[in-house]
């Protein structure tokens, strides 16, 4: 008996095809029916590509090696590398990923930028070899490791506009104060620990010469309720300060002076989120 699907005109079966593969488990099913269904669900499948071990890094790598030159480029959009290593591995990712718009950092920054150092220079010191990332995100999250050494401008892209990190013992205001050189930078999100950095006062000091730039349209802050009602409370008329736990907030979102801070209760892991594909920087609250 022949199958129903021959019946069927193939812009239909690329329809049908393209609307399952935007479930994940759905789209590696359907890579394993046919060469012809593969090259069709391939789009959604490697759109978001989480590498969470180093198992998962190599079996990435052994893919991206099978296909064309471009195909990594061209094909995946979204990249979270929360693997430790090997960091060779990391680089190597970076480097083939190139058309990547939303980063999510977890490795160790240090290790990765002496190994990427070490394989463009290696005989020039690393204090006079300058480093960038290989690949220009716009949305960029440091989680985990990659924020546990503070912040290192080599580990941003310079074309961020969405920068998300952790504050943490390392952070010092120094770094804090460079994020100024990011140009394009209008959505900023920080995380932190409650009597961290002490009070809310010392984490305005921190962030205050971001704001004075004039560009950040957005400041997300993850902190505990009482952090959030002290952003309140002590906050200049140049800066609206929005609580995302309470009802009446809408009001306030189209006349916001200069930058709206959004303070948010500090949420899970923010990874399962991105993977989601959940806006993390929705500030509509509804």
């Amino acid at each position: 008996m022949a199958s129903p699907f021959t019946t069927l005109p193939p812009e239909l079966l690329l329809h049908v095809f393209s609307l399952a593969s935007s479930h994940r488990p759905t789209a590696v099913a359907l890579s394993l029916v046919s060469h012809w269904v593969r090259n069709h669900v391939e789009r959604n499948l490697y759109h978001t590509v989480s590498l969470s071990s180093s198992r998962s890094l190599l079996a990435f790598i052994a893919s991206l090696n099978s296909k064309p030159h471009a195909f990594a480029h061209n094909l995946v959009k979204r990249l979270s590398i929360t693997a430790l290593g090997p960091i060779s591995n990391i680089d190597e990712v970076l480097k083939k990923c190139t058309g990547v718009t939303s980063l999510v950092c977890g490795f160790s920054v240090p290790s990765y930028l002496h190994c990427a150092r070490n394989l463009k220079q290696p005989i020039a010191p690393p204090e006079i070899t300058t480093f960038r990332l290989p690949i220009a995100p716009h949305e960029q999250l440091l989680i985990a490791l990659a924020c546990r050494d503070g912040i290192d401008m080599s580990i941003i892209s310079p074309l961020v506009t969405h920068l998300r990190f952790q504050l943490t013992p390392a952070t010092t205001s120094e770094s804090m104060a460079r994020l100024r050189e990011l140009s394009y930078l209008t959505h900023l999100a920080i995380t932190y620990r409650h009597g961290l950095h002490g009070n809310v006062n010392s984490i305005k000091e921190m962030i205050k010469p971001v704001l004075e730039e004039g560009r950040l349209k957005v400041l997300v802050i993850h902190a505990h309720r009482k952090e959030i009602e002290e952003w309140r409370t002590g906050s200049d008329s140049t800066l609206e300060v929005i609580d995302s736990t309470s009802t009446s907030t809408q009001k306030c979102l189209g006349c916001r002076p200069h930058t709206l801070i959004i303070a948010k209760r500090a949420a899970a892991a923010v990874l399962p989120q991105w993977e989601q594909g959940v806006d993390i920087w929705d500030v509509s609250f509804t």
